[in-house]
């Protein structure tokens, strides 16, 4: 992926890289919560949690693209 963007070949849409970023962030975001968290919680909920917040950062791409949308030129 990042040779092909090196020659400017652009597969992907927009949406998509975002999306991709944000996977990232759910990663960091798991390991960050289970090397300072992993015994002050049941895993449980640092699952629920990870879950949500996946959701949450799907929704908020979502309503950034509705958003886009509506105003091209902002």
């Amino acid at each position: 992926m990042f040779k092909q963007l090196q020659r400017d070949e652009v597969k992907y849409t927009s949406n998509y890289m975002r999306i991709w970023n944000e996977v990232a962030t759910l990663v960091l975001f798991a390991i960050t919560f289970l090397v300072i968290l992993k015994n002050a919680f049941n895993w449980i909920y640092g699952v629920i949690g990870i879950f949500l917040l996946g959701i949450l950062l799907m929704l908020g791409i979502r309503l950034y693209k509705r958003i886009r949308d509506k105003n091209p030129n902002a």
